[in-house]
């Protein structure tokens, strides 16, 4: 290694050393204890190796430090908020998905139900049709099937809310078993009344026509699914 080398990294390590003696000062004498300060030094430096924006990450710094002044008036400390350096920075980098609620979510969860009821109502009619020439006349047609899908997809995210723990329900449990029970009989009567449509606008399709759909709408199933972060279902 030669003179020039040497004096070259002894120059860069310098110019590092600064950069970590400002970046750490700009926690000192802030209020912070000297053990929430170290962390957030640390955060700091391992923020610097994300791809956040700047602007992002001046942000989020700060957020921190207003939030540790908070918390040591109670004793807490950086690490009993977010752990270590590493488990805050992962929650930074991938943060956890919050999960769709049926309620504020009502849509993204109807649309996805109607999409996982078309798919169970297609192969099953498809499949069943494919291996039994009899099941041809039972088969329900296009139109009634969207139909159907459709009351089940509107339906059931209200239905699910009825009985979801930690909502503060506004009728009893008797009340909301019937308001469930009436749902079903509204159900029971769509397909009745799908059965009554006239072939002309609800034509009963080929038993492969019907098993392709059911095996497209997977697909939408399982896009809006992960798109919305939707829990539950078969897809």
């Amino acid at each position: 290694m030669t003179e020039n080398t040497e004096k070259r990294n002894a120059h860069v390590q310098q110019d590092r050393n600064r950069t970590a003696e400002h970046v750490h000062s700009q926690f000192d004498n802030i209020g912070l204890t000297k053990r929430n300060a170290e962390y957030m030094f640390k955060f700091s430096q391992a923020l610097g190796n994300t791809k956040l924006k700047d602007e992002q990450k001046t942000e989020l710094i700060n957020q921190m430090v207003q939030d540790l002044l908070t918390g040591q008036k109670s004793g807490k400390t950086a690490r009993n908020l977010w752990g270590t350096v590493d488990q805050k920075i992962d929650s930074v980098v991938n943060p956890p998905k919050k999960a769709a609620d049926p309620i504020t979510d009502y849509w993204p969860n109807a649309g996805y139900n109607t999409l996982l009821f078309f798919t169970i109502f297609t192969l099953l009619y498809g499949v069943t049709a494919l291996f039994s020439k009899s099941a041809q006349a039972t088969t329900m047609g296009i139109s009634g099937i969207i139909l159907s899908s459709i009351i089940a997809g509107l339906g059931i995210p209200l239905m699910t809310v009825l009985i979801a723990p930690g909502v503060k329900h506004k009728y009893s449990l008797p009340i909301r078993i019937i308001f469930i029970a009436a749902f079903f009989v509204l159900w029971m009567a769509v397909f009745f009344v799908a059965g009554l449509i006239p072939h002309a606008i609800n034509p009963i399709l080929n038993s492969y026509v019907y098993i392709a759909l059911g095996v497209i709408s997977i697909g939408g199933s399982v896009y809006v699914k992960r798109r919305f972060n939707i829990t539950g279902g078969l897809f």
